[in-house]
């Protein structure tokens, strides 16, 4: 017996169903298990369905081997409480790759209902659905799959430049596990008292109201040289001695009346207590590096602008068609996801610099074009639908798509930078700022009018 792996258990389930005679309603689910085994679920009472389908479904679950958990088909009298297991929101359409035939001709994709029950990674598939409004300020979190690219020494900059234009800031550190943003923008005797992990720590035993919110925000110094204030909201508070226990306890989730409160709500919800409480015109977060579960909270739970930092090395290339293609994968998610997206061009070398930036559009064209905007049909019936407004395929030389760079020139002034000296001590003048940084800036301060008008 052929053994099957994770790769294709999914695949097989699928195919297996394609072969089966069943009721066109209701339509089998699956439900994949932590351990990625999977089971077929039907929306209905056992004895509302037919027996020799049952059975059908049973044994087509049975030939998954390893990769399936028992005979029984799920349905609502395997539950408690069904309407909730089949009305929980984590059910996502999910586009299964067929692979070919056994005569080698491609199988065309096919689409499940799919409960996937991860350990972590969840909030990735849960983007945000609160609306921007008048009272709520733009969004916009500093992402990168790996350090060293200058993403906090970016979001520095940009807060620095917005604040002088007149824009009150909020900085978050949601990076918990390497916590630095605030190292560069406050000396560690002004920082606050408290910091997010506190919040969260707080917040699990019912403590995370105003007393804590009021003692975990402090000014920059770098609001001196500016018109508004930059407040920054640390990872990590003054005088911090437990801080890893904390952290082991951060990401727990919280009882409540309603259910267990998850990660990506407690971290929304501070965010909206914050800005009621400081009122900034725009809030930057500096993300947790790599695919985090805090990234996944932060890009697709909280961000109204994801600025996505990459070099052009096989690493980010590689790690970003990893994430694509999970929200391809969910085409709800994927379109409620890919035009908040912006990509940056990090550390641009000025050698070659011409050609460099122009191959690194090109890969990010074919990178978003190949998972995240819909394939342009070649048949005379597909074609009239690209004309609809809800085809969505940015030409590649738009400089308004996600896949444009937005660029940042490597600068040897910005290695090992101090943002809080000043120019007359040898800080850098705000000419090289702009040079370096411009191109982002001026994005940042688009989309924060866009989002006031």
């Amino acid at each position: 017996m052929t053994v099957i792996r994770f790769n294709d258990a999914l695949r097989k389930a699928v195919i297996a169903l394609e072969g089966l005679d069943l009721p066109s309603a209701p339509k089998p689910r699956l439900m994949r298990d932590v351990f990625g085994r999977l089971r077929f679920a039907l929306d209905c009472r056992a004895d509302a369905y037919p027996r020799a389908a049952l059975e059908a479904l049973s044994n087509a679950q049975l030939g998954l081997g390893n990769y399936a958990t028992s005979r029984e088909v799920l349905t609502h009298d395997s539950f408690s409480f069904p309407e909730k297991v089949f009305g929980d929101p984590d059910w996502h359409l999910t586009l299964v790759r067929l692979g070919e035939d056994e005569d080698g001709n491609p199988r065309e994709d096919a689409s499940i209902l799919l409960l996937d029950r991860q350990v972590t990674g969840q909030d990735w598939l849960r983007p945000n659905s609160q609306p921007e409004s008048d009272r709520r300020p733009h969004r916009i979190v500093f992402f990168g799959l790996k350090g060293g690219v200058g993403r906090s020494t970016a979001l520095c900059m940009t807060a620095w430049s917005l604040a002088k234009e007149g824009k009150k800031v909020l900085l978050v550190d949601l990076d918990l596990e390497s916590p630095g943003l605030s190292s560069l923008v406050l000396p560690p005797d002004r920082l606050a008292e408290f910091g997010v992990v506190d919040w969260l720590i707080e917040d699990a035993v019912g403590q995370g109201g105003d007393d804590v919110l009021t003692r975990m925000v402090a000014t920059s110094p770098l609001s001196e040289s500016t018109y508004k204030e930059i407040r920054v909201a640390a990872a990590i508070g003054h005088g911090e001695t437990d801080y890893l226990s904390k952290l082991a306890r951060a990401y727990a989730d919280v009882p409540s009346a309603d259910g267990p409160k998850k990660m990506g709500q407690r971290l929304t919800q501070l965010l909206m207590e914050l800005e009621v409480q400081e009122k900034p015109d725009v809030v930057l977060i500096d993300s947790r590096a790599g695919l985090h579960d805090l990234a996944a909270v932060a890009i697709t739970g909280i961000a109204d602008t994801a600025l996505l930092f990459a070099s052009d090395g096989a690493q980010s290339w590689s790690g970003y068609k990893q994430l694509f293609s999970h929200w391809q994968r969910r085409p709800d998610i994927a379109k409620r996801v890919r035009d908040r997206l912006a990509i940056v061009r990090a550390l641009t070398p000025q050698s070659q610099r011409e050609a460099r930036v122009e191959r690194f559009k090109r890969r990010a064209y074919e990178l978003f074009a190949e998972t995240l905007y819909d394939e342009i049909p070649s048949d005379p019936d597909g074609l009239q639908a690209v004309a609809s407004e809800a085809f969505y395929h940015p030409g590649e030389s738009d400089e308004s798509a996600p896949h444009a760079p937005i660029l940042i020139d490597w600068d040897e002034q910005f290695q090992e930078f101090d943002p809080m000296l000043r120019q007359e001590n040898g800080g850098v003048k705000p000419a090289r700022i702009e040079a370096t940084f411009g191109a982002l800036i001026k994005f940042v301060q688009e989309r924060v009018e866009e989002s006031s008008e």
